[in-house]
């Protein structure tokens, strides 16, 4: 399959990665944005092009992923001739889909999709809007696709992803305390993230509550369940949905 990315970011540059390590499936066509990672992927792989313009994206892809920034994306869209075969894959996760479609005229399918950078090692969750088989097709080897059923289901989905960052700093705090109680940073990164990934590690269809109060009593996981319950340290988490989820529905 013949795949244009009208934009070279961080999300595109992962899925062009994880594709790409399953071996040469798709050609890949890229836009000439973002100059020095599309030409280190042209480097690091021979089926992926970058093209002169966009417009010559668009004219040489079965697939077309809108990966833009969002500021000046509908405009360039607008711009654009698009062929009424083509499928659109959205991965601008702040502009709705009607803007987009408004935008690229009458085509051949139309995903939102919203990927993340674990993509390119080929795990984590994708969710997208609306179902189909085609997609399924496409993005599984990259991860667990989850499907919407409505755009605000994955608003929904997409507002939990806002907790990467205060994750990452969650884990280089406690890599610290790692480092300050004589550990080094070898090994406490490699404790730290090894530990919190095998959390999640057979847990489909758990009860998270459950999990958590199913800890030996007086021990330590108590403790420390205990204390952050007691300074809402838990709770926080939660908490910051709210504003976040605020945002995305102004958009």
């Amino acid at each position: 399959m013949k795949i244009g990315y009208l934009g070279v970011g961080i999300i595109a540059s992962c899925m062009i990665e994880g594709f790409c390590g399953l071996g040469q499936q798709h050609d890949f066509f890229l836009s000439p944005r973002n100059a020095v990672k599309s030409a280190a992927l042209a480097e690091k792989y021979p089926n992926v092009v970058v093209c002169q313009s966009n417009q010559h994206v668009v004219d040489q892809a079965d697939v077309v992923v809108i990966s833009m920034l969002a500021h000046n994306c509908l405009e360039v869209l607008r711009g654009l001739k698009f062929r009424s075969d083509q499928k659109i894959i959205n991965v601008v996760a702040t502009i709705p889909p009607e803007d987009i479609l408004d935008a690229v005229g009458c085509v051949g399918g139309f995903s939102h999709v919203i990927p993340l950078p674990a993509v390119k090692y080929r795990t984590g969750p994708i969710t997208a809007y609306p179902e189909s088989d085609f997609l399924a097709q496409l993005l599984s080897p990259l991860g667990t696709l989850v499907f919407a059923k409505t755009m605000d289901d994955i608003r929904t989905m997409q507002a939990i992803t806002a907790l990467m960052a205060p994750f990452y700093a969650m884990l280089h705090h406690l890599t610290l305390f790692a480092e300050g109680e004589g550990l080094g940073r070898e090994q406490a990164t490699a404790f730290t993230s090894s530990f919190f990934a095998s959390l999640c590690q057979n847990v489909e269809g758990a009860d998270f509550s459950e999990l958590a109060a199913d800890m030996t009593p007086g021990g330590l996981n108590e403790l420390a369940r205990e204390i952050l319950t007691q300074q809402g340290a838990i709770k926080a988490w939660a908490d910051v949905m709210e504003p976040v989820m605020e945002r995305i529905k102004r958009v």
